[in-house]
């Protein structure tokens, strides 16, 4: 719903896209779209078309699919850029070590893969779920706790307890705007007003800002894991949350029959749970 969000997915401009979309409106004689300010919104001849369209694009989709040997090829990977940097890529060598006979193409991506469209055979996403038709199970407990800078509770005023949290930066990261709010009101500081507050599109940019010194972040465990671990970061509570949403990995129903899916998915779970 959104021609700068297409374009940037199609790697065109806005105005091509725009463009293409009136030739296609005028080659069906109907208005597919209204034009909002901001936005858009589909009319009923839209939203009758996409449905057709959709179907006939998962159609060819499987019958691309049925001329390949199910469980050959590459395994198709769709995650999110925060999971895929912090913990997938780290862990890539022991899964390859275990499964030498399958491929992984990954994309590290912000946005949900469609499975209807794109060649993609597993997702990594982050929420609650589901998702629609698509099979979905969590893969990992989230828990999550501030970290910091090492110099932040060893300097002039040390941070030893969550009220030192007044004066400080908290790094917020945009897919989980709620978080901060959450770990505050547990730790019974609901109505705490930091310093100021910075907010990141990316987990991985919000830890090196953490890293840096410029603020406190929240993170869980076997995303920070390495960081924590070579002292680059610390936790400076003992508090940690239960996050209501986490990693999940998402596929079609029938891909639970390929090999290679059910290696990944088992693997995936050995991995996490051991807390690696």
């Amino acid at each position: 719903m959104s021609f700068k969000d297409a374009a940037v997915e199609l790697n065109l401009s806005p105005s091509a896209v725009s463009r293409q979309i009136q030739a296609l409106e005028a080659h069906l004689g109907v208005v597919l779209f209204r034009r909002l300010n901001p936005g858009l919104e589909l009319t009923d001849q839209g939203r009758r078309y996409l449905e057709t369209v959709r179907r006939v694009l998962g159609e060819l989709r499987r019958a691309q699919e049925g001329l390949t040997v199910p469980g050959s090829g590459p395994l198709r990977v769709s995650a999110l850029e925060s999971f895929t940097e912090s913990w997938l890529i780290p862990h890539l060598a022991d899964f390859e070590r275990r499964h030498s006979g399958i491929e992984l193409q990954v994309e590290a991506t912000l946005r949900y893969a469609d499975f209807d469209r794109d060649p993609v055979d597993v997702a990594i996403r982050f929420g609650t779920g589901p998702w629609g038709d698509l099979h979905s199970e969590p893969i990992v407990d989230l828990t999550y706790f501030p970290v910091c800078s090492p110099a932040l509770v060893t300097g002039d005023s040390p941070l030893v307890e969550p009220a030192g949290l007044r004066s400080q930066t908290l790094i917020r990261v945009s897919q989980t705007p709620d978080s901060w709010s959450v770990w505050l009101r547990a730790a019974g500081l609901p109505d705490l007003e930091p310093r100021r507050t910075v907010t990141y599109d990316h987990l991985a940019i919000a830890l090196s800002a953490a890293e840096a010194g410029r603020g406190v972040a929240l993170a869980s465990e076997f995303l920070c894991a390495q960081r924590l671990a070579a002292g680059r970061l610390v936790a400076p509570f003992d508090l940690r949350v239960r996050s209501a949403a986490t990693y999940h990995l998402v596929c079609r129903p029938e891909s639970l029959d390929d090999p290679r899916v059910v290696a990944f998915r088992d693997w995936l779970v050995d991995a996490l749970g051991d807390g690696r």
